[in-house]
């Protein structure tokens, strides 16, 4: 009880200690003859800055607090280890760290296109092995994403123009021997892309 008290106190005082700052500061600054309006401005500006610090600085303390949680973690998860030296603490991977690293760059890219309407119906057909379904899944998932209909699990179709990015990570993940798209133009013939 008595340590509140005390608290209590100790935390008026330091305000009250920085009001009086921030009133000798905004009477010099005001200059002389200023009205009062011009210094209480100065004080709540005073004041207000006083208060961002503070903000921005519990807030820069949460992120550290947030990394160094983030850092414990890796490490007791064996993927990160460290080095003490003279010039202080080296980080590097674990041999877990590299392998965790290479799984990670090998992760499917995003199912996020550009859409591009057109006039011409395209229709996508894929035949994608069971050992692959993960990229088949991705497949799927991108074109019902780019705006295509099932016409069956995998028959699609849209009047969608094909972005080159997607035709490119097809390439990148070894999809483009098991996909077949079609544009068909106004004539009613059947081209292939």
């Amino acid at each position: 009880m008595r340590g509140k008290i005390l608290l209590t106190i100790l935390e008026l005082l330091k305000e009250s200690a920085w009001d009086h700052v921030d009133l000798n500061k905004a009477i010099l600054v005001s200059g002389y003859g200023a009205s009062s309006g011009k210094i209480n401005y100065q004080i709540k500006k005073y004041k207000i800055a006083r208060e961002n610090k503070k903000f921005e600085d519990e807030e820069l303390k949460n992120k550290k607090r947030k990394a160094a949680v983030f850092l414990a973690k890796i490490k007791k998860d064996g993927l990160l280890c460290e080095k003490t030296e003279k010039g202080g603490t080296k980080f590097f991977l674990s041999d877990k760290g590299k392998i965790k690293l290479a799984q990670l760059k090998n992760q499917l890219p995003s199912a996020d296109y550009q859409i591009n309407k057109q006039n011409n119906l395209v229709v996508i057909s894929f035949d994608i092995p069971e050992d692959l379904r993960k990229k088949r899944n991705w497949l799927r998932e991108v074109i019902k994403n780019i705006g295509f209909k099932m016409a069956h699990k995998s028959v699609w179709f849209g009047k969608i123009k094909i972005p080159e990015e997607f035709i490119k990570d097809m390439e990148n993940m070894n999809l483009l021997d098991y996909v077949k798209i079609f544009e068909i133009n106004k004539t009613g013939n059947l081209e292939e892309c």
